[in-house]
Order: structure tokens, then sequence, then C-alpha cells
């Protein structure tokens, strides 16, 4: 398995290039995990079933022919949802956790330096910045022959 934080400061396009890569990524045959973090979220909706039994106390998974949803009260640890779900998939883009250990890819839209991050393995800008490699913002193929380059070394 390998993980690749995408960070950036807000509105910068870090949802936007996860969106383009992933079907490049699952076009070349593999299987992608997303996690986005968030600082508050819903997913279920007052009332209903499942958002009963997790008021109820119990963790829960929602399931349906087509998608799975898991709720739970497990904080927000990278470590921790790598070890479950990590190893199901050939590749995991994590949006945000900057401060993980992570190869990170850094997103820049307006700003001009690249924020003092540790393991910065790669920039997106559509400006010259003093980092190799840099993507362009709309070189989603870029990113991704990187990403699998680097998932084969």
């Amino acid at each position: 398995m390998k993980v690749f934080c995408v960070v950036g400061y807000s509105n910068s396009g870090k949802t936007t290039l996860i969106e383009k890569v992933i079907p490049i990524l699952r076009e070349r045959g593999l299987s992608v995990l997303a996690i986005k973090h968030a600082r508050r979220f819903e997913v279920d909706r007052e009332g209903k079933d499942s958002w009963r039994l997790f008021r109820s106390g119990a963790d829960v998974i929602i399931t349906s022919k087509e998608t799975t949803a898991y709720v739970s009260r497990f904080p927000d640890n990278l470590e921790f949802l790598l070890e479950i779900f990590g190893r199901l998939y050939d590749v995991v883009i994590v949006e945000g956790f900057k401060s993980s250990n992570y190869p990170k890819i850094v997103v820049l839209k307006d700003e001009r330096e690249i924020p003092k991050l540790e393991n910065v393995v790669a920039v997106v800008s559509d400006f010259e910045v003093d980092f190799d490699p840099r993507f362009r913002r709309d070189d989603y193929e870029g990113v991704a022959d990187f990403i699998i380059k680097k998932i084969k070394v």
C-alpha cells in the first residue's frame, strides 16, 4: 500500500486534483481509497434508523447494493484508518493530514512559497516554484504517472 497526502491551503484545488487523478489511477487498474480530513460533517439524517443506532452508542455500517458507509466515534487518526482500510487498496490518497509523515503533494493556488512540511515529494502550481517535480494544476495525467511510478519503486 502506498499513501500520498495532498495538502495545501483552503480552496487551493486539492479536491479537484484528487477527483481528476482517481479515474486515471482506476483506468490503469489500481484500487483507490480517498480519505478526506474535515473539521465537521454529518453522514446521516436525523430520525433515520442508522442515525438512531449511532445515537444509541453503536458504531454503524450502512450498506446497500451500491454503497457502504462506516460511521464511528474514532477521532481523526490517520494511522488507525490506514490500519483498518488501507491494506484493501493499491493506493490511498489523503486530503489533508499535513503533519503526518507520509509523502505529500502540495497544491499551490496563489501563494508562491511552499509550506515548510516534511516529506514533500511534488508540487502542483501554475507558476514557477523552486521544486522538482512540479506539475501544472491541470496535469492530472502527470500527477497520476508520478504516483504510479512511486508505487512501483
